[in-house]
């Protein structure tokens, strides 16, 4: 069974869609210009990559279904859930969406989410059909100005922090066993769970490959 979550790391909110969509479209591409010849006739010219997009549509209940998830954020009325991804629109938020199942994540990556559609229809008796479109979040990697050897020359050298040691998730991994490997104690797991509390969520045992996690 298939779980969609949409994950604010920043703020630590974990997203569990209440009704699991049937589908998703993920569309993945790159920018193609044809140039018209009249000797070779049309000439396709690669061009920039296509951010991955995925469109995401179900409905935001007003009451419970068998069939339903136990809300995951504090919600008082169906609109909570629509108020809620309005403001990460509004806030620009990073969100990771993870597509996963007991078998592994179909998707795990970071988005920001482009729009929400949504309404409500006399036959819907208060459920609020929606429709979710993501862009793959792509950092903008700005060169740092490059200053003189004379200009640093009675400068002394910063000293850089060291970086983290980090351990990317794989199939099969939990907490504990990336404990023993890392630690070669296996009841250590607490340390890389509360380490990595925002993007786990609640559940430690709920991990997926390709995650990357901050090992203290």
């Amino acid at each position: 069974m298939f779980e969609f979550w949409l994950k604010n790391e920043v703020e630590g909110i974990n997203l569990l869609l209440p009704i699991t969509p049937p589908e998703y479209i993920a569309e993945y591409g790159r920018e193609i210009e044809v140039i018209r010849s009249m000797d070779q006739g049309d000439i396709n010219l690669s061009g920039h990559k296509i951010p991955q997009s995925i469109s995401i549509s179900s409905f935001f209940p007003t009451r419970e279904y068998i069939f339903g998830k136990k809300p995951t954020v504090g919600v008082s009325g169906v609109m909570d859930y629509t108020h809620l991804i309005k403001k990460w629109i509004d806030d620009d938020s990073i969100i990771r969406l993870v597509i996963a199942d007991e078998k592994g994540a179909r998707v795990n990556e970071r988005f920001k989410i482009q729009s929400i559609k949504y309404g409500e229809k006399r036959e819907d008796n208060g459920d609020i059909p929606y429709t979710i479109e993501l862009r793959q979040y792509t950092p903008l990697n700005i060169a740092a100005v490059q200053t003189s050897p004379v200009q640093n020359a009675a400068r002394p050298q910063d000293k850089q922090p060291p970086k983290p040691k980090q351990y990317t998730v794989a199939k099969g991994d939990s907490l504990s066993k990336i404990a023993r490997k890392v630690y070669g104690d296996a009841s250590k797991w607490p340390k890389i769970y509360e380490a990595n509390k925002s993007m786990i969520g609640k559940n430690p045992n709920l991990i997926f490959p390709g995650q990357v996690y901050v090992l203290p």
